[in-house]
C-alpha cells in the first residue's frame, strides 16, 4: 500500500467532516440548493487562484479534449447526480438509512475498478476493507432513528432507490476521476471537475428559478444595508457566507484534490474504503463539539472500522 494514497484518503475523510457541519450548518441558513452552488462557486475562485499562482493560467492548459471530457463528466456524476440523489434520500430515508447504503460505495468502486480498470486489490487489502466498510455500518446503525425514516413504505422505496443511485453517482465520479487525471495533479484535475459540477447546479438553479434567490443572498452578504430587516438578513448571509467559505476551503479545495490523490496512489475500492470514513470521524466530532451522546454501538463500530484501516495500512 502506498503511504502517500493511505494519508490523503484518511486526510480526506477528516476534511469531509468538518466539511459536513459546515454546510449543514449554513444550509439551514440559505438552503441546500444555495449551498451547493455557492461552495463550488467559492471552490472554483480557490482552484483559479492556485492555478494562477502556479502556471499563470486561471484554468488547466494544453490538456486533451478526452482528459476535459473525462473529469467533466466526473464533476457531473460526482459532484451534481450523485449528491442531488443522496441529499433527497436523506430527505425520504434519514441518515442512518442513507449512510447504511452509502457504504456500500467502497464495494461498488471496488468491482468497478477491477472491471473497466483492470484494478486487482490484494487478500489483505480486500479483508481490511470489508472490516472498515462492516464497522462504518455497525456505527450507523447506533445511530439514533429520525423521523425522517418513518415516511410511507413508498417513499422510502424512492429513497432506497435513491441512494443507491446517489452511491452509484460517486463511485462512478471517482473512476472517471482517477481515469480522466492519468499523469496530471490532482489539484488542477479537481478544478475542472469543480468547474463542471458548478454548471451543472447552476443549469438546475436556474432551471428551478432559484437562481435569482441565490444571487439575492449573494449581494446581501456584501451589502450593509441600514433597514432592520434586512440589515438582520444581510447578516444570516455573511454568517452563512463565511461557513460556507470554510467548508468549500475544506471540502471541495482540498479534500476533494486529496481524495483523487488517494485514487491516484491506490486502488480505487481502497481510496473509497479510507473516504468512507466520514460518519464514523463524525462521531467524536459530535460527541466533542456539539456535545452529542455516543451509543456503546458506534463506538464499537468506530473502534471496528479503524481496525481495519490498520489492516490494510500494515
Amino acid at each position: 500500500m502506498n503511504l502517500l494514497g493511505i494519508l490523503a484518503g484518511l486526510a480526506t475523510a477528516g476534511l469531509w467532516s468538518l466539511t459536513a457541519i459546515c454546510f449543514e450548518a449554513s444550509g439551514r441558513r440559505i438552503g441546500s440548493l444555495a449551498v451547493n452552488v455557492l461552495r463550488l462557486l467559492v471552490a472554483a475562485i480557490l482552484f483559479a487562484g492556485l492555478s494562477l499562482l502556479r502556471s499563470g493560467h486561471l484554468w488547466p492548459a494544453g490538456l486533451a479534449s478526452s482528459t476535459w471530457i473525462d473529469l467533466s463528466l466526473s464533476g457531473l456524476v460526482g459532484f451534481v447526480v450523485g449528491d442531488l440523489m443522496l441529499f433527497q434520500a436523506l430527505v425520504l430515508l434519514g441518515a442512518r438509512l442513507s449512510m447504511l447504503i452509502y457504504s456500500s460505495v467502497p464495494a461498488m468502486t471496488a468491482l468497478a475498478g477491477y472491471l473497466f480498470l483492470g484494478e486487482r486489490i490484494g487478500g489483505r487489502s480486500l479483508m481490511g476493507m470489508a472490516i472498515t466498510v462492516a464497522g462504518i455500518a455497525l456505527a450507523i446503525v447506533g445511530k439514533h432513528q429520525t423521523n425522517a425514516e418513518t415516511q410511507p413504505m413508498r417513499s422510502r422505496r424512492f429513497g432506497i432507490a435513491l441512494a443507491i443511485g446517489g452511491s452509484a453517482g460517486q463511485s462512478a465520479g471517482l473512476l472517471l476521476a482517477k481515469h480522466g487525471s492519468s499523469g496530471l495533479d490532482s489539484f488542477a484535475a479537481t478544478q475542472i471537475r469543480v468547474l463542471a459540477g458548478l454548471a451543472g447546479f447552476l443549469a438546475i438553479a436556474l432551471a428551478t428559478q432559484h437562481l435569482r434567490a441565490i444571487a439575492t443572498w449573494l449581494k446581501l452578504a456584501f451589502l450593509s444595508p441600514t433597514e432592520p430587516s434586512a440589515a438582520a438578513k444581510a447578516k444570516v448571509a455573511r454568517s452563512a457566507l463565511a461557513i460556507l467559505s470554510i467548508g468549500a476551503l475544506l471540502g471541495p479545495f482540498l479534500g476533494v484534490s486529496l481524495g483523487l490523490l488517494s485514487a491516484q496512489r491506490l486502488p480505487t475500492g481502497v481510496a473509497s474504503t479510507l473516504m468512507s470514513l466520514v460518519p464514523v470521524l463524525l462521531i467524536p466530532i459530535s460527541a466533542i463539539a456539539l456535545r452529542e451522546r455516543t451509543s456503546p454501538i458506534e463506538l464499537t463500530g468506530t473502534a471496528v472500522a479503524f481496525a481495519g484501516v490498520v489492516v490494510m495500512a500494515v
